[in-house]
C-alpha cells in the first residue's frame, strides 16, 4: 500500500488537480468543444432565457449513423432510454420527444438494447475483449461498472472534449465524488433516470400522524429538528397491538416498515462516510471514530433491536404475517399500517393504489447540530460507461451531451411530476421534499472502490441486533485496506 500511495501522490503532483477535481462541479468553466459546429449564442434568441445555457451545445450531422447502447432493466426503477411513440404519458413522451430531436439535430438513429445487469456486463465484456464497437456506451448499476473501469476497459470522459459536465444537466456534484485524480470513468445524470429512483427517502402516512397529533416531519425538516430520535419517538408513539394478540405482526400497526438494508442509508444520513478521498484525490478508508460508533449504535437501537423489532419495526425476513399483503413490507404501507416506509424513490411505484394520504421526507439527521442532511445513493443506481473500443469518443461525446441536454427541461419535469402522481399527496410540500432529497444525495465511495468489508460487517452486526461493531471493523480492515489498494493500482494505472 505504501508503494502504491507513493506513485499515486507522485502522480498527483504532475497533474492539475485543481482544475480536473472541479470539473463535474464548476459551472462557470469554458464552453464544451466538439467535433462538430456549435451554435453561436449570438443566434440565439436572446428572450429565451434558456437560449445562453443550451447555445454551447455540441452540433454535428452524423449521416444517418446508427447511435447503439446497452441498457439495463430493473425490478424497481425506470430505466427506458426510449419510446415508441406518443402514448399521452409524460415520462413516455419526454423521452419520445428528446430522442426525436436529437436524431434529427444529429442525424442519427437511437437504438437501444435492453438487458438484465448480468447481460449487460456479460455482453460489454465480450464486445471489448473481441474490439467491437458495436455499442457506444451502456448503462447499468454502479456496482455492475465500476469493475469494468478497474479492467481499464473504460474511457477517462474528463478527456472527452464534447462532454461539458459543468453543464445543470450532469450530476456533477456526484461524479466528482467518484473522480480519482483526473480520472472520472461513470456519467450520471437527466439522461437516464434509474439515477433518481435510487436515492433513499423516507415516506410517511398523514392520517396515522394527525390521528395521533404528532408534528409533520415535513415541518420537523424545514426547521432542521428532523434526527433519529424525534422519528423513534413518532414510532413508538403510534405502535399498536391491534388484535391484542401480545404479538406484533402484519395484522399489527408499526412505527416503520423496511428491511435490512436501511442501515446505510441511516449513517450516510448521520453525515458519516466508510471512504473518503484525500487532499490529492485519492480514496482512502476512513478511520471509523467515536462519533461514528455512537451513530451506529443509536440505528441499532431504534431499528434493530429486539425491542424495537417486538414493539414497533416491521422487518423484511423479521416480522411474522406480512406475506399477506402483496410485496409484503412495502404492502404492510400500503395498507396504512405503518406510519413510515424506508425504500429508494422507485419504489414509489409500489404505492399508487394507497387510500391514505402520504408524504416524503429525507432521512433524519443524527442531531439537530448537524448542518445538513445527506442521503445515499444506492449503489444500484445506474451509471453510463463508455468501452474502450468506442470508435469515435468525441461522437458518442456529442450524442450524449444533446440527450442529457434535452433531458433537462421537459423530461426532468415529467419525472417529478410522475414519481408524485398520487391521488393522496399534497404536490407542493412533496416536490420540494423531493428537491431537497435529489440535492442532498452522496454515494458510498466504498461501492464504487469495490470494497465492501467494512460495509459488510457494518450490515451483519446491524441485522444480529449487536451495536458493539468496533472489534468487528478492527478484524476486517486488513482486507478493506489490501482490496483498496488493489483496485486503486488497476484503476490509476489504466
Amino acid at each position: 500500500m505504501k508503494k502504491i500511495l507513493a506513485v499515486l501522490l507522485c502522480l498527483a503532483m504532475l497533474l492539475p488537480l485543481a482544475a480536473c477535481s472541479e470539473t463535474a462541479e464548476n459551472t462557470d468553466g469554458p464552453a464544451a468543444q466538439s467535433g462538430g459546429d456549435s451554435v453561436s449564442p449570438a443566434d440565439a434568441e436572446t428572450e429565451d432565457p434558456t437560449a445562453a445555457l443550451y447555445a454551447d451545445v455540441p452540433a454535428g450531422s452524423y449521416g444517418g449513423y446508427t447511435f447503439s447502447f446497452l441498457n439495463n432493466i430493473s425490478n424497481f426503477a425506470y430505466t427506458l432510454m426510449t419510446a415508441e411513440e406518443l402514448t399521452g404519458e409524460g415520462i413516455n413522451d419526454a423521452i419520445f420527444n428528446r430522442n426525436q430531436k436529437v436524431e434529427d439535430l444529429l442525424d442519427i438513429v437511437i437504438d437501444e438494447h435492453l438487458e438484465n445487469y448480468g447481460d449487460v456486463t456479460n455482453q460489454i465484456t465480450a464486445a471489448i475483449a473481441a474490439a467491437d464497437d458495436t455499442y457506444s456506451c451502456f448503462w447499468n448499476e454502479a456496482g455492475f461498472v465500476a469493475p469494468i473501469a478497474m479492467k481499464g476497459n473504460l474511457l477517462n470522459v474528463n478527456e472527452i472534449s464534447s462532454l461539458n459536465l459543468s453543464k445543470p444537466w450532469w450530476e456533477g456534484k456526484a461524479m466528482s465524488e467518484v473522480q480519482i485524480l483526473d480520472k472520472l470513468f461513470f456519467l450520471v445524470g437527466d439522461i437516464h433516470l434509474m439515477f433518481k429512483e435510487s436515492f433513499w427517502m423516507n415516506g410517511y402516512n398523514r392520517s396515522i400522524l394527525v390521528d395521533n397529533q404528532l408534528e409533520n416531519p415535513y415541518d420537523l425538516v424545514k426547521e432542521g429538528r428532523w434526527t433519529i430520535d424525534v422519528m423513534k419517538s413518532e414510532m413508538q408513539t403510534v405502535a399498536k397491538d391491534l388484535n391484542g394478540d401480545g404479538t406484533m405482526d402484519g395484522n399489527d400497526l408499526f412505527g416503520v416498515t423496511c428491511y435490512s438494508g436501511c442501515v446505510h442509508p441511516f449513517y450516510m444520513a448521520a453525515d458519516e462516510v466508510l471512504m473518503t478521498r484525500n487532499a490529492e484525490g485519492i480514496p482512502e478508508n476512513v478511520i471509523l471514530g467515536d462519533r461514528f460508533y455512537s451513530v451506529f449504535a443509536k440505528i441499532v437501537d431504534t431499528m434493530f433491536s429486539a425491542d424495537a423489532l417486538n414493539t414497533y419495526v416491521c422487518m423484511s425476513g423479521v416480522t411474522k404475517n406480512i406475506s399477506q399483503y402483496q410485496d409484503e413490507w412495502h404492502g404492510v404501507f400500503l395498507s396504512g399500517h405503518a406510519l413510515f416506509y424506508l425504500e429508494p424513490i422507485g419504489s414509489l411505484k409500489k404505492l399508487r393504489e394507497m387510500e391514505n394520504e402520504f408524504g416524503i421526507v429525507p432521512f433524519p439527521k443524527y442531531e439537530e447540530s448537524q448542518s445538513n442532511y445527506v442521503t445515499y445513493i444506492a449503489n444500484y443506481a445506474a451509471m453510463c460507461g463508455i468501452p474502450i473500443t468506442a470508435s469515435d469518443a468525441e461522437r458518442t461525446g456529442t450524442v450524449l451531451e444533446n440527450l442529457c441536454a434535452y433531458s433537462y427541461g421537459d423530461l426532468r419535469e415529467a419525472y417529478v411530476d410522475t414519481t408524485l402522481n398520487f391521488k393522496y399527496i399534497r404536490d407542493e410540500e412533496s416536490k420540494e421534499m423531493l428537491n431537497l432529497i435529489l440535492s442532498s444525495g452522496r454515494f458510498n465511495l466504498c461501492d464504487i472502490m469495490s470494497v465492501s468489508a467494512v460495509k459488510d460487517a457494518l450490515g451483519s452486526a446491524a441485522g444480529a441486533g449487536n451495536p458493539d461493531v468496533a472489534s468487528n471493523i478492527a478484524k476486517v480492515m486488513k482486507v478493506a485496506e489490501k482490496m483498496l489498494s488493489k483496485n486503486l493500482e488497476t484503476f490509476v494505472g489504466n
